[in-house]
């Protein structure tokens, strides 16, 4: 399993998983490729897609890990009833 981050000049860092068995320094040198695009370049990895602005990339950090992503709980849960007690005439 590989981390990579993405650190771009105006936004915070992105981090995506990949899958990828690749040796590290031939994964490096495909992900490399990617500061050489143009305006626009799509990174599409194992677990995910990200669309990215090329020319405001710094940096790009791959990791590799036996560990795998946090799971990330995709359930939408409902709005917990809210019980309310509104009083509208105070008796003296």
């Amino acid at each position: 399993m590989k981390t990579i981050t993405i650190h771009q000049s105006d936004t915070n860092a992105i981090e995506i998983h990949d899958d990828n068995d690749d040796p590290m320094d031939q994964y490096c040198e495909q992900i490399s490729q990617l500061m050489k695009m143009g305006n626009i370049a799509i990174m599409k990895t194992s677990t995910s897609s990200v669309v990215l602005r090329p020319s405001k990339i710094v940096g790009i950090k791959v990791t590799e890990t036996n560990d795998l992503p946090p799971k990330q709980d995709s359930q939408v849960t409902e709005k917990p009833e809210i019980v309310e007690d509104i009083i509208t005439d105070v008796d003296n």
